[in-house]
């Protein structure tokens, strides 16, 4: 007798060739024994299963917290986990050639991929090459501006994401690399039950990148496609808001199913209802799936934080989930589960340092009221999410009394019914009576009273043959309390005093030819770099550079003025008895989308005319080799002339300077075994710059905020009164000056938890 997966694989083949008059090839499946979809969902070793799942990036968070990270999503009732695998991550350096991996390192994301596992995830996975997320690049290695192929450009407009032979050759570079460490956490190359990698992402919102025809996409689609079958992907692949996908009849990407992506905050019935119902009709054979439904909303410098942002609350969380279920999702993932932080360079274009995302899972580790939702739906999915993802829209007539009050039912395959009711009022909560009707039921009719917050959602569930309202049971039920400490908690610890002084400037440079860029000199990341402008006294000294980068000039001990610098240029004048100027940049990060992403738009200053003459330029970064003004161990300079300042809101600006360096030290109370509490350091300054603590790079600095409050993740902290911790911040001028006005370290006792 044949096994039953064997006898699975034959059934599906007969119901996939029963269908063989439509017009489109019959989707393709590896291994459909184990992994398979149809118009409803998800089969997974012959389970029909609700994806309930959520974005954690693995680059955003220390490892050493991952562990509780998925504990947290684990407790919340989720099946399945979601990440980026970022390419300029993973390889940091530029490779001898398209079959040099000496520079890949990929351990971040086996071991993550191993955690998941271990806590008995799914995962779907998103490789890229392009990725988005607000991260540097998009994702792409900025050392993809310095190659130097024979014969083939490589400075185009728009180039990557195209079909252009060269870059599809990068991205196979990049497939061959990362597919194989993906591929062995696939289920489909594990015993039947057991976790690992289920989805599969080649494309990431290629609807909005407006550069290509509809063919060149086609092309890169199927590259992409190829590239990971070949590479050993076997699991369903899947796109997102990528049109091209939804009309393809055959070939390879007719094994690609396309989702949508949802950041709706109020507007969830106008955003989500028409793009849901053409989902199903332009993919009748695939599930409705949406890789990204808004757990949050990032925030950019000068802009407001997460969490103050409007339409992102705990009610709209759970609005959202219920309405796309009710219009027949069966697989969701949210952006963000848990947010984390943009450590050190990494942040997209003008992105500040949290990646907070007021997500339910907060930046610190801590949960809220969002976190209550999401642990409530995921507890009414584990329960209720396999005749969920079986049961169909039943047309019916719904008499609310309110036009804000809608009401919509679902049946599963059992005869369970599932009664959705919302509130489309966000200010206003609602309250009465619905009698609902089935259009060609025989059950009768439905009457029952409503209570709802505002943009309130629930579900009313009725087991099979009940028709009696008063016997049904409303969804989800709320979670449990936080138990949270009220006695015992840490205080804030403000800092006063500090050492400060000027950052040397550098006595070695390193020599750019005209036009050459700081990429040829292995120079990737966005730190500050220093420039030596060499003229003739008074010569004007015009700068082409990044729109959104700023430029501090200096000679003889002042800082000079700065014409333009908010535009992609910036002049100044050489001094009248001396033809040479230091300049150093504030790169303010890459763009993670459009044609200023990636390889498009280079690091650095682009070029230099000094008088009536394009010049070459020199730059340096102290005592390193090339360009960047850091420590890589996070520290201030050796040396120099320290001096004590005092830390207060009448602080003086430093002296003229092109960046300035501040440090203090500060001592932690022991930890307490039975109380968790996350921590975070309160800046207010004049200038740019980065923050460091005990060597690690905690992120950047911006003046006009909106961020002043900055994690301390606490496997970086030293605890006890024996331990002392060490912070360092370096700021340029944006303006006159810089000053360190206030400092402390403090506990975010809201989130504190008992343990």
């Amino acid at each position: 007798m044949l096994p039953f997966s064997r006898l699975l694989s034959l059934f599906i083949a007969v119901v996939v060739s029963s269908n063989a008059f439509c017009a489109d090839d019959p989707r393709p499946f590896s291994h459909p024994d184990i992994i398979h979809y149809d118009s409803h969902c998800l089969t997974i070793n012959g389970k029909d299963t609700f994806i309930y799942s959520g974005a954690f990036h693995y680059f955003r968070c220390p490892k050493e917290l991952w562990h509780d990270r998925f504990q947290k999503i684990k407790d919340a009732g989720f099946n399945c986990v979601e990440t980026y695998a970022p390419w300029n991550w993973s390889e940091r350096s530029t490779p001898a050639s398209l079959d040099d991996f000496s520079k890949v390192d990929l351990r971040d994301l086996d071991d993550w991929l191993t955690m998941a596992e271990q806590f008995g995830f799914y995962v779907i996975i998103r490789p890229g090459p392009y990725i988005c997320a607000e991260w540097d690049g998009g994702g792409y290695p900025q050392w993809l501006v310095g190659l130097k192929i024979p014969e083939q450009p490589l400075h185009k407009e728009a180039w990557v994401r195209s079909d252009d032979p060269v870059y599809l050759a990068w991205c196979k570079h990049w497939y061959d690399a990362v597919c194989p460490v993906i591929a062995k956490h696939q289920i489909t190359h594990k015993a039947p039950g057991q976790p690992g990698v289920i989805l599969f992402q080649i494309e990431n919102e290629y609807d909005f990148d407006r550069d290509f025809d509809d063919q060149t996409k086609i092309n890169q689609l199927t590259a992409l496609a190829n590239d990971a079958i070949a590479d050993g992907i076997d699991v369903p692949l899947i796109s997102c808001w990528t049109k091209q996908i939804r009309g393809i009849p055959s070939g390879v990407l007719r094994g690609v199913f396309d989702c949508s992506n949802f950041y709706p905050r109020w507007n969830v019935v106008k955003e989500l209802g028409g793009k849901l119902d053409r989902q199903r009709t332009q993919q009748p054979d695939a599930p409705i799936m949406t890789t990204e439904m808004q757990g949050g909303w990032f925030a950019k410098v000068g802009g407001k934080l997460s969490d103050q942002q409007d339409g992102i609350t705990a009610a709209q969380i759970q609005n959202i989930s219920l309405y796309a279920i009710q219009k027949g999702e069966t697989a969701m993932s949210y952006y963000m589960l848990f947010g984390g932080t943009n450590f050190d360079d990494w942040g997209a274009l003008s992105m500040i340092t949290s990646y907070d995302y007021n997500a339910p899972i907060r930046e610190a580790g801590g949960v809220g009221d969002r976190y209550a939702r999401v642990w409530a739906l995921g507890h009414m999915l584990a329960e209720h999410g396999p005749k969920l993802a079986r049961s169909d829209d039943v047309p019916v007539d719904a008499t609310t009394g309110d036009p804000d009050v809608t009401a919509a039912e679902r049946r599963a395959t059992d005869g369970s019914r599932y009664i959705f009711v919302r509130n489309d009022n966000h200010t206003a909560p609602k309250k009465g009576s619905i009698t609902l009707k089935e259009k060609e039921g025989t059950d009768g009719d439905l009457t029952f009273d409503y209570d709802l917050e505002p943009f309130g959602s629930m579900v009313l569930y009725l087991a099979p043959g009940a028709t009696d309202a008063s016997k049904g049971e409303w969804l989800p039920k709320p979670a449990p309390p936080v138990d949270r400490p009220t006695d015992g908690l840490p205080t804030a610890i403000v800092i006063d005093k500090a050492t400060s002084t000027s950052d040397p400037l550098p006595t070695a440079w390193t020599k750019l030819d005209a036009g050459q860029k700081v990429e040829s000199k292995g120079v990737f990341d966005r730190h500050f770099l220093y420039y030596h402008i060499t003229g003739n006294p008074g010569d004007t000294v015009d700068l082409s550079k990044n729109e959104k980068d700023r430029v501090t000039a200096y000679a003889d001990g002042k800082l000079l003025a700065v014409n333009a610098n908010t535009s992609g240029q910036a002049s100044f004048t050489l001094p009248s008895d001396k033809g040479e100027a230091v300049v150093l940049l504030n790169n303010y990060g890459q763009a993670n989308y459009g044609s200023g992403m990636g390889m498009e738009v280079a690091n650095g200053i682009h070029g230099a005319k000094i008088g009536e003459t394009d010049s070459p330029l020199e730059f340096a970064a102290g005592e390193f080799d090339h360009g960047v003004s850091y420590s890589t161990a996070g520290a201030p300079p050796t040396g120099g002339d320290w001096k004590d300042v005092d830390i207060s809101g009448n602080a003086a600006p430093a002296a003229d300077a092109l960046l300035t360096w501040y440090r203090s030290e500060f001592t932690l109370p022991d930890k307490n075994a039975s109380v968790w509490v996350p921590w975070q350091v309160h800046i207010e300054a004049k200038g740019n710059g980065f923050i460091y603590v005990n060597g690690h790079s905690i992120g950047r600095y911006w003046q006009v905020g909106p961020q002043h409050d900055f994690y301390l993740p606490e496997c970086w902290l030293n605890f006890g009164a024996k331990q002392t911790n060490a912070i360092a911040l370096d700021l340029t001028p944006d303006g006159k000056g810089v000053s360190l006005q206030a400092l402390s370290v403090g506990p975010v006792n809201e989130y504190a938890e008992k343990r």
